[in-house]
């Protein structure tokens, strides 16, 4: 059994993570944030807690709340990133890093590719580019283990940030009340990938590195087939609950209205279909809402 190291162990991928990895026999210790605060604090915990890797998925999820504190996104995404990568540089043990990247950082564009140069625009994908920039800055120059997982979208049970969309929307399902969208319905296009399926590529890229297979990097991008407007996530949800949704639209700047990754899936992981993987996420809130009521 390893002792595996995970930020973000209590986060909608990272406790689907953790249940995985526990499945499969290993010990999950997380590493918090006031150690990550501080790249010496880093250093020591490391050098006590000696886990076999780390995967580092922490980080801020409300767009709207970078935006509005924008430094708390660059210390949450750059500063404690940069203390674990310095600490993982001056350790003996030179722990693997497996780091999960979001596909925001390309900003407004669609089908990135390994060589897509990033241009975000708000606070929070600069800061998320900034972070990958960092990664593969150390990569490159220190010739560190780490090994860049890219995703888009999660979406999936028990994920409780209702302000994200498909939560928000399910919620609102749910419990018969008004869902506010804050951009548009058609025209903002996003891509999406089951939590389910993000455990499970982490899960192989894990088991890779734990047998020291050096998996080619950075071919990381994970982009299942399922692109879709703000307007056809609530159809289809419509669709697969059966129940109407109480609608106000905003039509308000501020976000990434299109944006996709180009699948190059180095694992040929096979991805879950759309409409059961959203069947089966809605009926998790509706049946938690009725026992939350």
């Amino acid at each position: 059994m390893s002792e595996i190291a995970v930020t973000g162990v209590g986060g909608f991928l990272g406790s689907h993570l953790r249940t995985a990895l526990e499945s499969n026999g290993h010990k999950v210790v997380h590493l918090p944030r006031d150690v990550r605060r501080s790249a010496e604090q880093t250093q020591q915990w490391l050098k006590e807690s000696n886990p076999a890797a780390i995967i580092h998925l922490s980080g801020i999820v409300d767009v709207r709340f970078c935006s509005q504190h924008p430094l708390e996104a660059f210390e949450s995404h750059v500063r404690e990133t940069a203390h674990i990568l310095e600490a993982v540089r001056l350790s003996s043990a030179r722990v693997p890093v497996i780091y999960i990247a979001s596909d925001k950082s390309f900003g407004e564009q669609e089908h990135c590719g390994l060589n897509t140069p990033y241009q975000p625009s708000f606070p929070y994908e600069t800061s998320k580019a900034c972070e990958d920039m960092l990664v593969e800055t150390y990569t490159r120059t220190y010739a560190l283990p780490i090994y860049l997982v890219r995703f888009p979208n999660f979406f999936g049970e028990a994920d409780r940030h209702f302000e994200r969309l498909v939560p928000g929307i399910c919620m609102a399902l749910a419990r018969g009340k008004e869902f506010v969208v804050r951009t548009r319905l058609e025209g903002t296009l996003r891509q999406y990938i089951y939590v389910h399926d993000a455990a499970d590529v982490v899960m192989t890229v894990l088991k890779a590195v734990l047998a020291g297979d050096t998996r080619p990097w950075p071919k990381n991008h994970f982009g299942p087939p399922h692109l879709k407007t703000v307007g056809d996530v609530i159809n289809d949800l419509q669709s697969v609950t059966g129940r109407k949704l109480n609608l106000k639209v905003l039509n308000q700047p501020g976000e990434v209205s299109r944006l996709s990754i180009k699948d190059e899936n180095y694992l040929n992981h096979v991805y879950t279909d759309w409409l059961p993987a959203l069947e089966r996420t809605a009926t998790w809130y509706i049946e938690w809402a009725r026992t939350e009521s």
